[in-house]
């Protein structure tokens, strides 16, 4: 992300105490908003593997107790 820094023409401000209060706010805010993201990816994840896993269980299960009628023919 661009700061006043790094566009021309533009001087970066002074800092001062309420400028860096809303930075730290901001921030703040931010990483909430972040872990919300993450814990609701990890419910994500979770369930996709649950998912994963019942579905390998139910495809073995079904390999092991279906004839392949190709090899009936030999």
């Amino acid at each position: 992300m661009a700061s006043a820094a790094d566009i021309p023409g533009l001087t970066p401000a002074e800092p001062d105490l309420p400028r860096l209060e809303t930075i730290v706010t901001l921030c703040e805010q931010r990483v909430e908003r972040a872990a919300v993201r993450l814990q609701r990816a990890t419910a994500e994840h979770d369930d996709a593997a649950t998912a994963l896993e019942s579905a390998r269980a139910a495809r073995d299960h079904w390999i092991a107790n279906n004839d392949d009628p190709q090899m009936m023919m030999f």
